[in-house]
């Protein structure tokens, strides 16, 4: 099996608003908490501050995503203690750079830290965990995706395929759009967190 050299990132990287703490989740809120938030990210969208967007059926498909991603982490042998995992990319992600119009706050954790609790999606679990709940998209999986792997399988697969996470026509041409990091549990972030010398959430 032929491996090709890429440059693999050894940090991890979440995205946030620059003036609100990392690590908020929608998946963690109720409806009616969620009314608000969303209300302050149409806002900033239509002044031209962000580009991203949450139409009716995004919340529908996450759920479907996010229950066949814990379903997944349960078979990594990892057991999950958020129903929801906190969000990371691996190395930066330009396109969720845009996303925030590059105005945006970042925490980045070295994969070392984590230990052995962070799995990986090679491409938008939006996407590769879940069917499309919209006529706009339609979408089907290469091998690599619809899969978590730990850190090892990912940057074999990553030399497999020829894949540089950060290179946009190399994410172009393998339909990745990022390779996203998923933590399941506050206690693990936070020690991440404070090995790193930042504050615990």
């Amino acid at each position: 099996m032929t491996h090709q050299q890429v440059k693999i990132p050894e940090f991890i990287t979440h995205y946030h608003l620059p003036d609100k703490q990392p690590f908020l989740n929608l998946s963690d809120l109720s409806d009616e908490e969620k009314r608000p938030v969303l209300e302050d990210l149409e806002k900033r969208r239509l002044e031209g501050k962000m580009k991203r967007y949450f139409p009716d059926w995004y919340f529908p498909q996450r759920k479907e995503a996010e229950s066949n991603l814990f379903q997944a982490c349960l078979a990594k042998g990892i057991e999950p203690t958020r129903k929801a995992p906190h969000y990371f990319t691996l190395g930066r992600s330009q396109g969720i750079e845009m996303g925030y119009n590059n105005d945006f706050k970042t925490v980045q954790l070295s994969i070392k830290s984590l230990r052995q609790e962070v799995l990986f999606s090679i491409g938008d679990t939006l996407w590769t965990f879940s069917k499309s709940y919209t006529d706009q998209v339609k979408w089907k999986n290469e091998w690599y995706h619809g899969q978590l792997y730990t850190y090892d399988e990912t940057k074999d697969i990553l030399s497999q395929i020829g894949l540089d996470v950060e290179d946009a026509e190399s994410l172009k041409k393998y339909k990745v759009p990022c390779v996203e990091a998923l933590v399941w549990s506050d206690v693990v972030l936070n020690d991440a967190l404070q090995m790193t010398g930042l504050p615990a959430i």
